[in-house]
């Protein structure tokens, strides 16, 4: 039996083959990978909610 290729899944694809095949150690370190990748450029907020996030944390440190 050939294995699929992981790289052509979808992340949800890739995900549903690893909670079905467990003990799959390749696709499991892929999905690991692309998850972590996408985690990188992910921008929790604008940077005007990150600089008043800032200041209501540190802006009364500095005074």
């Amino acid at each position: 039996m050939t294995k699929p290729d992981f790289q052509q899944m979808t992340l949800d694809e890739l995900k549903n083959y690893v909670l079905a095949h467990r003990d799959d150690e390749e696709a499991f370190q892929t999905y690991i990978t692309r998850k972590r990748a996408l985690a990188v450029n992910a921008i929790p907020m604008t940077i005007e909610e990150a600089e008043a996030d800032l200041e209501r944390r540190f802006g009364q440190q500095a005074s």
